[in-house]
């Protein structure tokens, strides 16, 4: 079913990726674990591990934890650094040893303007592996088709098995890859991709600008090729998108505590978060523009909610539903969030 949806909403976005130690991590639930905070993706924390990484909920973090979220969000880099000025350790790997294919021949690679990646796929495969050969042109049409999702969010990097680099270019020109390629002289002596390098081919590693582990396509021992890391890259894509209402109530907590820190002590005004309706709902409704009296508790959530003109009983019920699942950036006095009133307009068509 289509719906039209009106929404206001502050975008959080896909965040970039900073050294933090290893730190104990507890949940609301009680869960205990260690890791190194490695990157922070729409409503997930990467917490890397010896052997790979954890994707914990921001939701569930409790409170320290979420404090220490929003410490390593206000360290990072600015997103738009440049890929060739970045000091991460991703790229201070790589640096002058990526191609690209260029006349038939590899050429250096010259990043431009483009801002670093904040995932790097590795794609591990090699002209004499039949199975990389015929899962090439798949590979071809998914990272098109990734690049129109998220752009320069990603890069996909061909870290070659061949014997030679004369077997490396045929793989290259046949395949006619239009994502940076290691060079052959550096394949081995990258140690950030090295160690993330399966037993089997075609193969691929999803890794955070800290060369830490998201997804493989390998997985205590089992063998589920590249396709597995694709899919599960682009749902993990999708599942950011800033409008998405089911994302931003992942990050709210989390917004709220940067809304709180912002103040620094002072005050900061209510703001929309989340404000979803199904125009469809209300389409035969004569009244189109509407006033809501809404209450807040210290959270950002509505605790009571009532419109202007008086409504029919059942669309008024819908409405009062609909705002029980509205969420706000609190009132701000004194460096803590309070409980507001506050009106807000609204427009159904």
């Amino acid at each position: 079913m289509n719906r039209t949806l009106w929404r206001v909403t502050w975008a959080l976005g896909l965040w970039a990726t900073a050294s933090v130690s290893a730190e104990e991590w507890r949940t609301v639930h009680g869960d205990r674990f260690e890791g190194k905070l490695s990157g922070v993706y729409g409503g997930i924390a990467v917490l890397a591990e010896k052997d790979g990484a954890r994707q914990v909920a921001l939701e569930a973090l409790d409170e320290a934890g979420l404090g220490r979220v929003a410490d390593f969000l206000a360290a990072r880099p600015p997103a738009s650094a440049p890929w060739r000025e970045s000091a991460s350790k991703m790229t201070k790997a790589l640096r002058n040893r990526l191609q690209v294919l260029r006349d038939g021949r590899l050429a250096a690679f010259d990043a431009g303007t483009r801002p670093e990646p904040e995932i790097y796929l590795v794609y591990f495969g090699a002209y004499w592996c039949g199975p990389c050969r015929r899962y090439s042109p798949e590979l071809v049409k998914a990272y098109g088709q990734l690049k129109a999702l998220a752009g320069d969010r990603f890069e996909l990097i061909f870290a070659s098995s061949d014997q030679s680099d004369g077997e490396q270019l045929k793989y290259v020109r046949e395949v006619m890859m239009p994502w940076p390629v290691l060079r052959f002289s550096a394949a081995g002596a990258v140690d950030l991709i090295e160690r993330w390098r399966g037993r089997s081919i075609p193969g691929m590693v999803a890794l955070t600008r800290d060369g830490d582990l998201l997804y493989s396509s390998e997985r205590q021992g089992e063998y589920l090729g590249p396709q597995d890391v694709l899919r599960r890259f682009e749902a993990m894509t999708r599942a950011q998108a800033g409008d998405v209402p089911e994302v931003k109530r992942s990050t709210h907590r989390l917004a709220v505590l940067q809304h709180v820190r912002a103040a620094a002590g002072g005050a900061a005004p209510v703001r929309p978060y989340v404000i979803d309706l199904d125009l469809a709902r209300y389409r035969t409704l004569e009244a189109k523009q509407l006033t809501a009296d809404l209450e807040l508790d210290a959270r950002g959530a509505v605790t009571t909610a009532v419109f202007e003109p008086k409504l029919p009983a059942v669309v008024e019920y819908q409405l009062i539903q609909d705002a029980g699942t509205w969420l706000f950036l609190p009132l701000v006095e004194g460096g803590q969030a309070k409980a507001a009133r506050v009106r807000l307009p609204l427009r159904l068509e």
